[in-house]
């Protein structure tokens, strides 16, 4: 097949992979903690063009010859999300730099902007999926009122026990005992652009992301955690269907490059 197809047939084939990816994007705009995609492109080398720009062959152009495009790769927009409120004591939002780490049941950790916890049978916090929130974090039984102290303590309003309430005064306020339970600790990559996705909204550490940097909220680049609030998606509307536009536009000029290639192809077979 001549270069000059290989060229029109690879621009279809990428922008179609370019009109995929923002549709998952736009079908994600209101999914918690999601990022958006985005897709990078590079140009194709020829072969054969290449092996002889290398030996040079006595030739005097000795420069590769491109066949078109293909994916470069892809890769994920950690901008920060709009916080909106919920009210539920057990959704929490990263304002700024950060991931929560989850452990994995095979031992493994992940991370994730997606802050939508659950307490599982023994108090601790859990993923929607059953994964532990690390560090462990165990919350008492009824507790009212969570919130995270400057330094990251983890505390809470909860009920008196019997002893405590027979060695209260008689005029003290019977709405419960503010108590520490525990530290909320975050992570932060030098480059989280390098995390590689597994789905869920859950990132798996690389070497391009480099290794996880642990800290306290709020404290050496780290980001606030916010009770009561989560990170909505980054996905941008707007953005998007402006790229779907140019994705659409570019797999249009591909395809009429195709056709008119193919026919300039058959006149010459008609003139031989």
């Amino acid at each position: 097949m001549p270069l000059s197809l290989d060229a029109a047939v690879s621009g279809m084939v990428t922008q179609q992979k370019n009109i995929d990816l923002i549709a998952n994007n736009l079908a994600n705009v209101n999914t918690t903690g999601y990022k958006r995609a985005k897709i990078h492109f590079t140009d194709s080398l020829n072969a054969a063009s290449i092996a002889a720009a290398v030996s040079g062959g006595g030739q005097k152009d000795t420069t590769a010859t491109s066949a078109g495009v293909s994916v470069g790769g892809m890769t994920r927009d950690f901008a920060q999300g709009a916080l909106q409120p919920t009210g539920r004591q057990l959704d929490f939002a990263i304002n700024g730099d950060g991931f929560f780490r989850i452990k994995l049941d095979d031992g493994s950790f992940a991370y994730t902007r997606t802050g939508v916890f659950l307490i599982d049978g023994a108090g601790k916090v859990t993923t929607q999926s059953g994964e532990l929130l690390d560090p462990p974090l165990q919350l008492p039984e009824r507790f009212q009122h969570l919130s995270f102290e400057d330094d990251g303590s983890v505390a809470v309003m909860r009920p008196y026990t019997d002893e405590e309430l027979k060695n209260l005064g008689e005029f003290e306020p019977r709405d419960g005992k503010r108590e520490i339970v525990g530290q909320m600790q975050i992570v932060r990559f030098l480059n989280p652009s390098g995390l590689e996705s597994m789905g869920n909204s859950l990132y798996r550490e690389t070497a391009e992301s480099q290794a996880p940097i642990q800290g306290l909220p709020g404290k050496d680049g780290m980001g606030t955690v916010h009770s009561g609030w989560l990170e909505a998606s980054n996905v941008d509307i707007a953005t998007e269907m402006t790229g779907l536009v140019f994705a659409k536009r570019g797999f249009q000029l591909n395809l009429v490059a195709y056709k008119t290639i193919e026919e300039m192809l058959k006149q010459v077979n008609q003139v031989q």
